[in-house]
């Protein structure tokens, strides 16, 4: 099988090229930063498609790793390129936009697969891992081919509204509280603070730390193309300044209250108990 990978430049595009290679398929890529994708080419020895249209027409699998705002629009523009009973891969983070795109493709006689690595380019290998899979026409035929090319992911099957309602927690608000939360803390003395800072804020920092390090314009895509990210931040600042207030006004009952709220909803949570031992486990692997 010959997978060609646009945008295999990025990040997540050459990890998946690494991938594909490590599993004996043939790989080229194609990306509109031809200098970095010539680089890329060469550490991994692949070839470069001339265009995007060149990638398309001779893969057996086209795997699209493009920015979220623009995969639908280089779907739409390669897919008739394609040949009949290929398949056709994205990994956007979001769907809402992809999939109405990726229905219409299915028409064509080409296979679909939409997927989310939940994971990203820092992992070693596939192994463990989670994918989420959204269905696009043939959910039975999509779960297959997905466990078929990841063997060794967790497929988790999703419909794209539940999806995009998800990330909205689990990655926006996720990155905005970090993202805030570093803020303030890159106006501090961060040598003092890691001195004296103990389990909970050590790990708080190197997550705020590792999600600085990422491409800002994706982080930015995340937040502003997901209807649901303002509903989500909305909420988490109705509960911040509640607790404020509660703060401001020494209001002891209140704040127990609040707590024990919060604890009786994450009880439901059935690793909730385990939770503080995994906490310093997580801390040792660092």
């Amino acid at each position: 099988m010959l997978v060609a990978i646009i945008g295999g430049a990025g990040k997540m595009g050459s990890w998946f090229a690494r991938y594909f290679l490590n599993r004996g398929q043939d790989v080229v890529i194609f990306d509109v930063n031809s200098d970095k994708a010539y680089l890329i080419a060469e550490s991994l020895g692949v070839k470069v498609c001339k265009s995007s249209s060149e990638a398309a027409r001779i893969s057996d699998l086209l795997f699209v790793a493009t920015p979220i705002e623009v995969t639908p629009k280089v779907i739409s523009e390669v897919a008739s390129e394609l040949k009949k009973g290929s398949i056709i891969a994205e990994i956007s983070s979001l769907k809402s936009k992809v999939f109405p795109v990726l229905r219409e493709v299915s028409k064509l006689g080409l296979k679909t697969l939409s997927i989310h690595p939940l994971f990203g380019s820092g992992a070693q290998d596939m192994a463990g891992e989670k994918i989420a899979l959204i269905p696009v026409s043939n959910p039975r035929l999509e779960e297959s081919l997905a466990r078929e090319i990841f063997p060794e992911a967790s497929i988790i099957p999703v419909d794209c509204y539940l999806h995009d309602k998800i990330m909205a927690l689990t990655l926006s608000l996720t990155h905005f509280i970090n993202i805030a939360f570093a803020s303030i803390i890159g106006e501090e003395d961060i040598c003092m603070l890691r001195q004296l800072g103990g389990t909970t804020f050590t790990l708080q920092l190197t997550l705020s730390e590792a999600v600085m390090t990422e491409d800002p314009s994706l982080y930015a895509s995340i937040q502003m193309n997901n209807e649901h990210t303002v509903e989500y931040i909305d909420k988490f600042m109705h509960n911040i300044l509640k607790l404020k207030n509660i703060i401001e006004s020494r209001d002891l009952e209140g704040f127990i209250q609040f707590y024990r709220e919060v604890w009786k909803a994450l009880s439901r949570d059935r690793d909730f108990e385990a939770a503080y031992k995994r906490m310093y486990r997580a801390l040792k692997a660092i």
